[in-house]
């Protein structure tokens, strides 16, 4: 087993995105934390247009065939005084410019002036101030290569530095600490642990498909009550690529 401990002061997963808002999960996602493994571990998840095996039909990168399988849990840590923090959901809001077709979309040309006929007002959610333990389970070689991309020996295609759901939230710190660590885990919510209200109860998407949006895989999390050395198994998600 691998732990991991990140601190970043920004970060965004996506649970969904429409053109007006934008919103994230409230803790670090088991996919996004997949996506940041393997660019650690010099794996390159992406498959762009015009690669082998990308159909063409969808304008975006995929991600590649037979990727490694891997089990994450992930957790809030505890800090020295008993006390746990969770990141802020924070909204900023952007000015979204397009150019609409039609007669009757957007503003008039000759009243534009040249300049872009239509601005919308959208929403973005953002995580601020985020600390997470993560742990990896089920794949040796794996986390062998995480060690090894943590100390800048990898062996593969890693493409730039990690960041965590936009290029411009990198982290400040991705380091290995000794088992055990205390941390509040987030476990799966079922009909059988759906018996009382969970605070920071929160959707976090285990995969995502991008050509099919119908085969994403999300799941609601809650964290553990009261910190704990101990793994609880509904806090385990196995990303099982394909």
């Amino acid at each position: 087993m691998l732990c991991l401990y990140l601190e970043a002061p920004f970060a965004a997963c996506r649970t969904f995105t429409a053109g007006w808002y934008r919103p994230t999960a409230g803790f670090i996602t088991p996919s996004a934390a997949y996506g940041l493994l393997m660019n650690v571990a010099g794996i390159e998840t992406r498959l762009r247009e015009g690669q082998e095996g990308h159909d063409g039909r969808t304008p975006a990168t995929l991600m590649r065939p037979n990727l490694p399988f891997l089990r994450i849990a992930l957790g809030a840590p505890a800090q020295s005084n008993g006390d746990t923090s969770f990141p802020v959901v924070q909204t900023v809001y952007q000015q979204l410019h397009n150019y609409p077709v039609g007669s009757q979309a957007g503003m008039p040309e000759e009243l534009s002036k040249g300049n872009k006929n239509n601005i919308s007002p959208v929403r973005r959610e953002f995580l601020w101030d985020v600390r997470a333990v993560i742990c990896v389970d089920g794949n040796e070689d794996i986390e062998h290569r995480i060690r090894e991309g943590l100390h800048g020996r990898w062996n593969g295609n890693r493409d730039g530095l990690p960041f965590l759901g936009d290029n411009q939230f990198l982290l400040d710190r991705l380091e290995e600490r000794a088992l055990p660590q205390s941390a509040k885990w987030y476990e799966r919510i079922d009909e059988r642990s759906a018996v009382e209200p969970k605070p920071h109860a929160t959707r976090m998407t285990a995969w995502i498909d991008r050509a099919d949006m119908s085969r994403t895989k999300s799941f609601l999390y809650a964290p553990i009550k009261e910190p704990s050395t101990e793994i609880p198994e509904d806090a385990w998600t196995l990303i099982a690529p394909g």
